[in-house]
């Protein structure tokens, strides 16, 4: 069984009509040089006294954004050099002002709550929190019905999300690499539920992935594709690669010019797999995390992988079998995925990114005398200002310790712990055709 859901959920609708939606719009004046006219209509019998747009964060600048601290710049009053930025380092509520909720007008004509937001270009992900007393994300938050997540079912994803293109006008940001390309070069992308004994979602014993084909799939039958496994996060599933990084239309990107080889990307779901990182769990911490407790975990899913998944993909779609053409990424708690992958997996993956990780074993440890560990391309990434941005630093020099100094690395210039250095990242890595890395024991 497969769900084979649209390619783009829409950004751009159709202009102000009866039935108002959610739409971008480009104007002819600053800050940004486009707006978004967020539009939510409340189902119940009794219209809530507010409703706040969430999940889009302030914005920030090189001079004021740390790991710690955002600047928390009000997209009414963007200027150039100003960038979307999330901050997860602090819980405090006066300190993490990254957490922006943006309070909607009530229109009692057509029944609607609105807002119109300018905003730089970028991805946004973002819900509706009616009645919210307290910041957003403590709150109750409902999706845009008028421009529904990408999902594999119903209630997978907790954010709609909406594509503002650059205005030169205005702006030097450019995100194009996001967006939709011509409809002839666009990939497709469906998910697919396969046997897995254990698994307990979506049904007992079955477990369910996403898949990218890049165009052209089905029209070259005797055509084998490389494939890259590309891990979601803490909290995630295998619908958040497509929904909120655009992963697909960035794939389209790089195939379309010429960057990278048509490729097949298959968004595993690391949780549901019938146990949890709780019963792995040792109480005892390497910089601030359980990584022994967490790489039991990923030993386990590399387990499930090995003996469910990658056969079914293997034998589901025209996917190459060989080492060097299987490549695994995951970000933050995928990023550690991946780490478990590198250190004990090199037999089936020949690239390696691991973006936003977990701490890599400690300086010393016999793991890094893996065999196949010198032969495999390694990537490092992670945005600037990620709470894991040391993690993937330390992480670079525990390879240089260990005779491994040929990895690559990349860290996005204007982004935190957030969607918008992985979607950079993604890109870099792709420019830089991850299916040619050189190999990490060859040094620099």
């Amino acid at each position: 069984m497969h769900l084979q859901l649209p390619l783009l959920v829409l950004s751009f609708l159709s202009p102000a009509s009866a039935y108002r939606e959610t739409t971008v719009r480009k104007t002819s004046h600053g800050p940004t040089g486009y707006v978004v006219d967020f539009i939510y209509r409340h189902n119940g019998t009794t219209q809530p006294s507010s409703v706040i747009v969430g999940g889009i964060n302030y914005l920030s600048d090189a001079l004021h954004a740390s790991v710690s601290k955002s600047s928390g710049y009000s997209p009414y009053a963007w200027k150039p050099g100003q960038f979307s930025y999330q901050n997860f380092a602090t819980s405090d509520v006066n300190a993490n002002v990254s957490y922006a909720g943006f309070n909607m007008t009530y229109n009692d004509g057509e029944a609607l709550w609105e807002l119109s937001l300018p905003l730089p270009s970028q991805t946004y992900q973002y819900a509706f929190y009616p009645d919210c007393k307290g910041i957003w994300p403590s709150c109750a938050g409902f999706i845009d019905e008028g421009n529904l997540p990408i999902e594999a079912r119903r209630g997978d994803q907790v954010d709609s999300v909406v594509e503002v293109p650059a205005n030169r006008r205005y702006s030097n940001l450019d995100y194009t690499y996001h967006f939709p390309v011509k409809e002839s070069a666009r990939g497709e992308i469906a998910f697919y539920e396969y046997p897995s004994p254990g698994s307990t979602y979506p049904s007992p014993n079955v477990h369910s992935t996403g898949v990218y084909l890049p165009a052209g799939y089905h029209t070259n039958p005797n055509k084998v594709y490389p494939v890259l496994y590309l891990s979601h996060g803490v909290g995630g599933n295998d619908s958040d690669w497509f929904n909120v990084a655009r992963a697909h239309q960035i794939m389209d990107h790089l195939i379309l010019e010429k960057y990278l080889e048509p490729t097949i990307v298959v968004t595993p779901n690391f949780y549901d797999l019938g146990f949890t990182t709780h019963q792995y769990a040792t109480n005892r911490s390497q910089e601030g995390f359980d990584v022994e407790g967490y790489n039991a975990f990923y030993n386990a899913v590399a387990a499930n992988y090995k003996s469910h998944l990658i056969p079914f993909i293997e034998s589901k779609f025209r996917a190459d079998s060989t080492q060097s053409r299987r490549a695994f990424a995951g970000l933050s708690l995928g990023g550690g995925l991946t780490t478990t992958m590198l250190f004990n997996a090199t037999e089936t993956f020949g690239t390696y990114n691991v973006i936003s990780n977990i701490p890599f074993p400690v300086q010393g440890d016999p793991i890094y005398q893996t065999p196949g560990l010198k032969d495999v391309g390694i990537f490092l990434s992670a945005g600037f200002y990620d709470i894991a941005f040391q993690n993937s630093i330390n992480s670079g020099a525990r390879l240089d310790a260990a005779g491994l100094s040929g990895y690559q690395n990349y860290y996005y210039p204007e982004g935190g712990h957030q969607c918008a250095s992985w979607q950079a990242i993604l890109w870099t890595w792709g420019k830089g055709n991850w299916w040619d890395s050189k190999p990490a024991g060859g040094g620099r």
